[in-house]
């Protein structure tokens, strides 16, 4: 099976400082990591590196052909008073499958009215960002990863301000979507995670990763 992504001997870091040093890691079609590990040791850090949005210090990161990715970002990494709509935000998921200057299809702004509708924030579509509750906010983020139907979605601490309620959702969410793509987590916590034989748990420690 042709892995979708893989880092082979990965070295990154920010201003010469490094933070992760020979990670290697292949992510199959059916492949479910939950990554766990310290604050501040390099799990973000990783994830930027397999989405492209960091480049390595050196190693190799290579993406299968066609590849689409679902991304998820730390919830303190977004500017929530960026005057943006619920809707908007979702649609920016499918800014890989179009050129800069064209606007979004009618088949896209459909795609975007599905998800909201699954995820239950259909009500909230024209409302700002700014207005929304934690819950909603990362229901809009995680909806946002999912609209472009991802062949591999990287989450960053999705859990994060969510209830017990909230925390049963994502797991329900979790659990449907593992079993049609390829999942990669940060979290601290495994409660939510899909109960699937396929999940397997990875740290990261003292600059490397290492299965659990």
């Amino acid at each position: 099976m042709t892995p979708l992504l893989r880092l082979e001997d990965v070295t990154a870091g920010y201003d010469r400082k490094v933070v992760l040093s020979g990670v290697t890691l292949s992510v199959l079609p059916t492949d479910v990591y939950h990554i766990c590990g310290a604050n501040g040791g390099g799990k973000s850090t990783l994830l930027r590196v397999m989405t492209g949005l960091m480049k390595p210090m050196s190693g190799e990161v290579c993406r299968a052909k066609d590849c689409t990715l679902g991304y998820l970002p730390q919830y303190r990494q977004i500017d929530r008073q960026f005057p943006i709509s619920v809707r908007e935000t979702i649609l920016s998921g499918l800014n890989s499958k179009k050129r800069f200057w064209q606007g979004f299809t009618a088949e896209m702004q459909e795609q975007a009215a599905d998800i909201m509708q699954r995820f239950g924030i259909a009500a909230q579509a024209d409302q700002p960002i700014s207005d929304l509750s934690g819950g909603q906010w990362q229901r809009t983020l995680i909806a946002r990863a999912l609209v472009s139907n991802p062949d591999l979605l990287i989450l960053d601490e999705p859990d994060t301000h969510l209830d017990r309620e909230g925390k049963a959702f994502l797991q329900k969410v979790l659990e449907a979507e593992a079993e049609r793509r390829a999942i990669v987590v940060v979290s601290h916590d495994h409660d939510f995670l899909p109960q699937t034989a396929r999940l397997r748990l990875l740290s990261v420690r003292n600059g490397g990763l290492h299965a659990h």
